[in-house]
């Protein structure tokens, strides 16, 4: 078997937002986003990107994690 061409062929992929909070949360965490799918998605290279994706994406929300919850 080969390896695929694309490193973003075997990612984790959501359903995209247009929410501003949630495309920062996209570039720090290092995820893409696709357009050219029926449907926009989020796509990561690994579970651990969407990870952190969910946690970034808390801490601007003023989640439990971010700093303004402990005040």
């Amino acid at each position: 078997m080969s390896t695929p061409s694309n490193p973003m062929h075997l990612s984790i992929r959501i359903k995209a937002s247009d929410d501003p909070l949630d495309l920062k949360a996209l570039a720090q965490s290092g995820g893409q986003h696709l357009y050219d799918l029926r449907y926009p998605k989020f796509a990561f290279p690994s579970e651990a990107h969407q990870m952190k994706y969910n946690r970034i994406r808390k801490e601007l929300r003023g989640g439990e994690g971010s700093s303004e919850s402990k005040l």
